[in-house]
């Protein structure tokens, strides 16, 4: 995750170099300056998000095995199938009204690439990749557990523990140690402490995160990042052939790449943020578990000052850019445009 996180940001910011270099060049400033500005921003952008891609794949692999909910959630699948396709484009389908939680019906428009999703997950091109409809009534075939069950495991796991610290307070030492001993048993550990959060759920249905808002930020990610990829390259080829200068067309559209920069950035943090809900720590601590005893009047104090702070920094610091790009490079003496 650090290493997609590191690898994207320097994506953005090769693209925002190259965006403030075709701005020079629009306006005929600093060409010398912007040409090679944009040479060494296309050769890294274009490595860093090849990187991205490979950390990417690396890290849907591990999202599937460690968080299926969230692997189903941002693929809209509700039913696991073998060989699934990934869902290249789509446009979800809802219904308002829905007794069963399942809001995800069907897809209205998509294009879907078979058998690829089951091997992102699972480097197997006919792997079951569970749905959430799975995941949540559980799937005995395929071996995926309930989610009814795991809150039955996670329930008895909270139980012995409440009853060791219980023991530990009452100075019931003999009783502590022998329910320390059953906790710390690694079958107690692995069929029932692994599923410790669960215990605090009441509706497996509030295991579902978003699967609209994590559908679409997964794939405006995708579809973004796979874009900048072909936007390096032109960039790169433009700049080597000497012909940069030339393509208003593109320099126009190097500069509205920026944004989609950012876009792309805040999509896989929706994503990231959205679709491991409701964990704050996987299977272990959800976020009703992790409420925090500080009042609500601090909370808000503090959100607050927070975001006046940070507001005011990025006001100064927008200004600061635009005025430094409108400035532009210092020119050594007797360097030359030409």
């Amino acid at each position: 995750k650090f290493a997609h996180t590191t690898a994207s940001s320097f994506v953005l910011a090769s693209i925002f170099v190259i965006g403030v270099s075709a701005w020079y060049l629009l306006k005929g400033k600093d060409i010398v300056f912007a040409r090679k500005s944009i040479a060494v921003a296309a050769i890294f952008g274009f490595m860093s998000s090849m990187y991205t891609v490979m950390t990417g794949d690396s890290s849907a692999r591990d999202i599937a095995h460690h968080q299926p909910m969230k692997f189903a959630a941002f693929e809209g699948l509700y039913n696991g199938t073998e060989g699934a396709g990934l869902i290249a484009l789509g446009v979800i389908s809802q219904t308002e009204n829905d007794p069963s939680n399942e809001n995800l019906k069907d897809f209205a428009v998509k294009v879907e690439i078979p058998n690829i999703l089951s091997y992102m997950a699972f480097l197997n091109w006919n792997a079951f990749v569970p749905g959430i409809n799975d995941i949540v009534r559980g799937n005995e075939k395929y071996g995926v557990m309930s989610a009814t069950e795991k809150i039955t495991r996670g329930r008895v796991a909270i139980e012995k523990l409440t009853l060791y610290k219980d023991a530990r307070k009452s100075g019931q030492t003999a009783k502590a140690d022998s329910l320390k001993t059953e906790i710390m048993n690694p079958d107690f550990q692995k069929n029932y402490f692994s599923y410790f959060g669960y215990g605090y759920i009441s509706n497996p249905h509030t295991l579902v995160p978003s699967v609209a808002m994590s559908f679409y930020s997964f794939h405006i990610m995708v579809v973004l990042g796979m874009y900048f990829i072909f936007f390096f390259l032109a960039a790169l080829f433009y700049t080597l052939k000497g012909k940069i200068h030339k393509k208003r067309t593109f320099l126009r559209i190097a500069i509205f790449t920026i944004p989609l920069a950012y876009i792309a950035s805040q999509a896989g943090w929706v994503l990231t943020e959205v679709g491991r809900q409701p964990w704050i720590i996987q299977d272990l601590m959800p976020t009703m578990a992790a409420v925090t005893k500080i009042s609500t009047g601090a909370v808000q104090v503090t959100f607050w000052l927070f975001a006046i702070i940070f507001t005011t920094l990025l006001i100064a610091e927008v200004k600061i850019m635009m005025r430094q790009i409108k400035i532009g490079p210092k020119q050594e003496e007797g360097l030359s445009d030409v």
